[in-house]
This record gives structure tokens, sequence and C-alpha cells, in this order.
């Protein structure tokens, strides 16, 4: 009788043990099937991120044009409003040397993502200092005008 007692003791561990394997292989299933939809997530994140740097740096880029406009346009009226006004002796290359002058800053962010996870960043900026009128492009740049002018 104690035999018997001992083989249904037996028997209903194994049952336990049975309907706990199958418990674990549910809640196993279960979390891999929400892990790979936080992996679509995850990944559709990410495809967003890389979307929206690339539309800042192609805002930078145009804002960096509209810049260089600005001082390209500063310079000339510079030059004109000096030519109209003064009436007086000047070169117009110092003029445009001496107007404005541009500076650019170029920053640079690195991200190491591993598994969903920032692991390290990295902050980088750069300074470009000022560009000379030939070097910017503006009007009469880059050729020889060392002829000074006179308004009457």
């Amino acid at each position: 009788m104690y035999s018997q007692s001992l083989e249904i003791d037996l028997d209903s561990v194994r049952n336990l043990k049975a309907s706990l394997v199958n418990s674990l292989r549910e809640v196993e299933m279960c979390y891999a099937i929400q892990m790979e939809q936080l992996n679509g997530v995850l990944l559709h994140l990410e495809l967003d991120l890389a979307q929206t740097w690339t539309e800042r740096q192609h805002q930078a880029q145009e804002c960096e044009a509209l810049l260089n406009i600005k001082v390209k346009l500063e310079a000339e009226i510079a030059t004109y409003h000096h030519l109209l006004k003064e009436g007086e002796d000047f070169n117009a290359v110092d003029t445009l040397n001496k107007s404005h002058s541009l500076q650019t800053m170029q920053k640079t962010m690195t991200c190491r993502i591993v598994d969903g996870k920032v692991m390290s960043e990295v902050n980088n900026t750069q300074s470009f200092e000022a560009l000379k009128a030939a070097e910017v492009g503006y009007p009469l740049a880059g050729q020889e005008v060392n002829k000074k002018f006179r308004v009457h």
C-alpha cells in the first residue's frame, strides 16, 4: 500500500512537471512574440530617426546656403553704400574683405546602438573661421581688382 501511494505521488509529480513545462513553453512563446513586436517597433523608430537626421542635415545645408547669400548681399550693400555715400578713395577688395565674415560650425553626433540600447555617444564640434571675399564668391572676387574708385 505504501508503494502504491508513492507511485501515485510520483505520477502526480510527473504530471505537475509536464504541466509546468507546458506553461513555461507558452510563456516563452508569448515573450518571443512580444520581443518580435518590440524589435519591429525599434526598427521602425531607428528608420524614423535616420530619416529625421537626414532631413536635419538637409535643412542645415539650406540654412548655410542662405547665410552665405546673406553675407554676400551685405558685403555688396556695404560696398555700394560706401561708394554712394562716402565719395572717397577706397579699394573694393579691401572693403569686401573687411565686411561681414562667415563662420561655419559643423556638429557631428555618433551613437553606437546595440540591441536597442545606446552604448556610446560622441559629440564633435568643429568651427571654420571667416572666409574672405574670393573664397565666398563675392562679385569681383577672384579678379584683380586693385583699382581705386572715386565717386563725385
